[in-house]
């Protein structure tokens, strides 16, 4: 007898094959999270970009549920009481994405530093004007988080000669930055920085981490920049420093409310740039999320042991 597996519709044709060999058998689900037919005897499930509600309905319809991967990285939005309390496994996608954020977080970087926006403001108008620009070696990147997207962005960094500092829960030494520091060490180290990189998962510990005070202990030439969840920031907070001018910028590909509404003040700032969490899209990252869940689906098979396990105490 094969496994049954839920999967997101428009991912079946491409996974059924290989997902046949392992000794699974595929029933798609559309946006609604409705199956294309019964299956309460399901026992994996490929969660896409459903929301809580959606999610726990759709556990909740396949009681035989055991495994759930999703395609995030995040699982704020998974862990719910009820899919806590029910006792299935939850792999996540940790990693898949790394490689896109970071390239995506170097860019901006190096455009705000030469003046991209200006260059190329000036070829529309069809002026000729040598400019002068900054260069981003011996300058100090602070990262909340210590993962895999974290690690990928300072080796990038560091390549150019970026000190990077990161903050973790833990505050164990790495050979991928620089230093590492605890928590408690957060606002003391905002001090110094020329960018603050968020790239942390979102907890209960990590909620509004990114506090008005936090903030209030950037140099005035800093920039923050988040490619983990709008939650980690005091919104309010940092569209009054840049209002007031108290940091350089701000770079963010997440908000607390997304999409962004069209009435934000983010979208007219010059300091700001508003992206609409793409940061993890790219060509590449599709065949890496498959590639994932197929490996995991082949381990849970033949029993052995599913990688990129979340513990839902810690919240990743």
């Amino acid at each position: 007898m094969t496994l049954k597996a839920l999967v997101p519709a428009h991912f079946v044709d491409e996974l059924r094959e290989p997902a046949r060999a392992i000794g699974a058998t595929l029933i798609g689900y559309d946006q609604h999270a409705v199956p294309a037919e019964p299956c309460r005897d399901a026992v994996a499930l490929f969660r896409w970009w459903l929301s809580s509600e959606a999610g726990d309905r759709l556990v909740r319809e396949h009681p035989a549920l055991r495994w759930v991967h999703t395609g995030s990285a995040g699982v704020d939005h998974i862990l719910t009481p009820s899919f806590r309390a029910s006792g299935i496994t939850l792999t996540n996608s940790a990693g898949v994405h790394a490689p896109s954020i970071a390239e995506w977080v170097v860019a901006l970087i190096l455009a705000e530093a030469k003046g991209l926006d200006a260059i190329f403001g000036q070829q529309r108008e069809h002026v000729w004007k040598a400019t002068r620009s900054e260069e981003i070696g011996g300058r100090h990147a602070l990262i909340l988080g210590g993962g895999q997207i974290a690690r990928e962005i300072a080796s990038r960094l560091r390549a150019m000669g970026v000190r990077v500092t990161a903050v973790t829960r833990s505050g164990l030494p790495s050979g991928d930055f620089d230093a590492v520091a605890g928590v408690a060490s957060l606002r003391s180290l905002c001090g110094s920085a020329d960018w603050l990189i968020l790239a942390a998962p979102l907890t209960e510990e990590t909620r509004g981490i990114i506090s008005a005070g936090m903030i209030a202990a950037l140099p005035s030439r800093a920039r923050i920049v988040n490619v983990a969840r709008g939650e980690l920031v005091d919104e309010r907070a940092m569209l009054e420093a840049l209002t007031e001018r108290r940091i350089a910028g701000a770079i963010l590909d997440v908000f607390e409310q997304e999409p962004l509404p069209a009435d934000h003040p983010f979208w007219a700032m010059d300091s700001v740039r508003v992206l609409p969490h793409t940061t993890w899209r790219s060509e590449q990252v599709h065949a890496r999320q498959l590639a994932l869940f197929l490996d995991n689906l082949g381990r849970y098979v033949r029993g052995e042991p599913l990688r990129n396990i979340v513990d839902p105490t810690r919240g990743y």
